[in-house]
């Protein structure tokens, strides 16, 4: 168990050494597009208070495909979990521009509120 909780880590690039630590890289992550996109922009609302609303947004998209991207350090290890089924989503709304930018702009305006 002690292998299985320095196994989950999100950039940790090994895969878990046995299964329980598969399960516990599984539940220790939620990933759901708005919560995530909501997250990184506190994140840098609270962190870079200097940056306007382009700043903000380019710094999200940019983390949001470092960490989730196809390529990106985040790594599912059970393929048939809802995590793996909700990264492939959020791998769908980040090239969709568009809609992406309307997400982003209706969080920002609610965290500003």
């Amino acid at each position: 168990m002690g292998r299985a909780v320095e196994d989950h880590r999100a950039s940790n690039q090994k895969k878990p050494r046995n299964g329980y630590g598969m399960i516990v890289a599984e539940a220790d992550r939620f990933i759901e597009a708005d919560t995530i996109i909501r997250r990184t922009i506190q994140y840098g609302l609270a962190n870079y208070p200097q940056l306007d609303r382009a700043g903000h947004y380019q710094r999200t998209i940019e983390h949001l495909n470092e960490k989730y991207g196809p390529n990106g350090y985040l790594k599912i290890w059970i393929p048939w979990s809802d995590n793996a089924k909700n990264l492939k989503k959020l791998h769908v709304l980040l090239a969709d521009k568009k809609k992406l930018a309307e997400i982003f702009n209706r969080i920002l305006d609610e965290e500003n509120e």
